[in-house]
């Protein structure tokens, strides 16, 4: 049974019921070609019962009423204007959840793995988790690598709204890539302010595959906190000590080096949080937070800063932030390591120690879209459909968000009862299709083409390489620098 479906309405699911039509007819406004074919997919994908196989699949199922060609053909020569749909995203995932509180968001990388698709274009080799590190063969696999930008909730849940996402190409750098997504995320978030002249400012929380100190720059003086992962053997500088007066030389840039693998250099924490166990909610052993301010993490040789040149001579600009550690009281388990910059003033260890560990949230999200809405499942040949395809599996997760309290709650006999998780949501949402009607028009009646000529056959696909993602401007030189000597 539908939640709205019930003898006596209940004017708050009503009003629920309202808000995700409207969010329905913003979506096919989205659409700028091939807007039946696309919003149809949506409601497909919403309504088949497990993982599509295939997108020819799909078209067995009620509210896709066209063909597999006409499939092929909306991720062909349709258009999606993606500004336009991440704010739509936006909007709904910043109102369905912790209203009142800081929002904190998670960026992050996951792939398509394509290693069989020659006649694809601009596949890239990526970083595949999923490889067993015993192996010998290198833990990458062709493919074509997606960043993706989604809200986090306070509650112990998997919910997370996605509000963005973009393709990185062969020739593009996820460093700038993420600095144009948050930028953009700011000015959503500037538009869809509350007028009472209080802007939240956002915890953007990116993993450790990310340089803390140039996104940091890129984004100083915008009103949001980055979180940055840095790893265990990282190195930040303090500031010098005060020049004595009458020194000669050049003054010093850094001060005392805090090494994150040695506890000798570490100087005296300036924050401490000792936070108790918690069984009920699968905490088990005390954690302890710590947290040193006034630091800059040294130039990383393991991630390459883009227009990063080493041993230019040309200084690069200081980003000062915060230093946090958080350390599990269990044995056998790993410090983690963040590095925070923001607007003075805007630092809460309370605040920010937790929403790192909400980052988690977004591997939910990239596991439900490859699991249950078959997301890297289409055998698709140009990146270009794969990332219009991408943004469908974003506008049917937004609807399982809206659709939270309208549905029943679906789970089976051997799940535990709780919250509502999109898999359940995704169960009641076939029935709900009913009420919610589809602004997409009914297909029109056509007779069948004459098909392919007599005597011509198909031209075959030409095979594309493989391509290396761009070298940046250290690795060129460390090159240079090893063929000279």
């Amino acid at each position: 049974m539908v939640a709205v479906s019930r003898s006596v309405p209940d004017p708050g699911l009503r009003a629920q019921l309202r808000g995700l039509q409207q969010f329905r007819d913003e979506l096919y406004a989205c659409f700028d070609a091939w807007q039946d074919v696309l919003f149809e997919l949506v409601d497909a994908l919403l309504a088949s019962a497990q993982r599509p196989p295939s997108l020819p699949w799909l078209t067995l199922e009620t509210p896709l009423r066209r063909g597999h060609g006409s499939v092929y053909k909306a991720l062909t020569r349709g258009r999606i204007d993606t500004v336009a749909l991440a704010r739509t995203l936006t909007t709904l995932a910043a109102g369905s959840a912790d209203a009142d509180a800081d929002p904190v968001f998670a960026l992050d990388c996951s792939q398509w793995p394509r290693p069989d698709a020659h006649t694809s274009p601009d596949r890239t080799f990526n970083y595949d988790a999923a490889k067993d590190r015993r192996d010998q063969r290198a833990p990458v696999t062709p493919g074509w690598w997606f960043q993706w930008l989604a809200k986090t909730n306070s509650e112990h849940s998997s919910w997370a709204p996605p509000v963005d996402l973009a393709w990185i190409g062969p020739d593009d750098s996820h460093h700038q890539v993420a600095v144009t997504q948050i930028k953009a995320l700011l000015d959503r978030l500037a538009a869809d302010a509350p007028g009472d002249g209080s802007p939240r400012v956002p915890v953007v929380c990116l993993d450790g595959g990310y340089s803390a100190a140039w996104i940091g720059r890129q984004l100083a003086g915008l009103p949001v906190r980055l979180l940055v992962r840095v790893r265990s053997n990282s190195v930040m500088r303090t500031d010098p000590p005060p020049r004595p007066p009458g020194a000669r030389g050049r003054p010093p840039v850094h001060g005392p080096a805090m090494k994150l693998s040695d506890p000798a250099t570490w100087p005296e924490p300036d924050e401490i949080r000792i936070v108790p166990p918690r069984p009920d909610r699968g905490h088990r052993h005390e954690l302890s937070v710590l947290a040193w301010h006034g630091l800059h993490p040294r130039h990383s040789k393991k991630i390459a800063e883009p227009g990063h040149t080493p041993h230019s001579g040309k200084q690069r600009d200081i980003v000062r932030g915060s230093v946090i550690r958080i350390q599990s009281a269990k044995p056998g388990d790993k410090p983690i390591w963040l590095f925070w910059t923001g607007p003075d003033g805007s630092f809460d260890l309370d605040l920010l120690w937790r929403a790192y560990l909400r980052r988690f949230q977004i591997e939910h999200l990239f596991r439900f879209c490859k699991q249950h809405l078959g997301w890297t499942l289409p055998r698709l040949r140009t990146p270009q459909q794969a990332q219009r395809w991408s943004w469908l599996i974003a506008a049917a997760y937004a609807h399982l968000v809206a659709a939270r309290d309208l549905v029943a709650d679906h789970r089976l006999p051997w799940e535990p009862a709780g919250l509502m998780s999109p898999l359940r949501v995704k169960r009641g949402f076939r029935v709900l299709q009913a009420e919610l009607g589809t602004p997409a028009k009914s297909r029109k009646s056509s007779t069948p083409g004459p098909g392919r000529p007599h005597g011509r056959t198909s031209t075959p696909a030409p095979h594309h390489p493989v391509n290396r993602k761009r070298p940046s401007s250290h690795t060129q030189a460390t090159q240079q620098e090893t063929g000279r000597r």
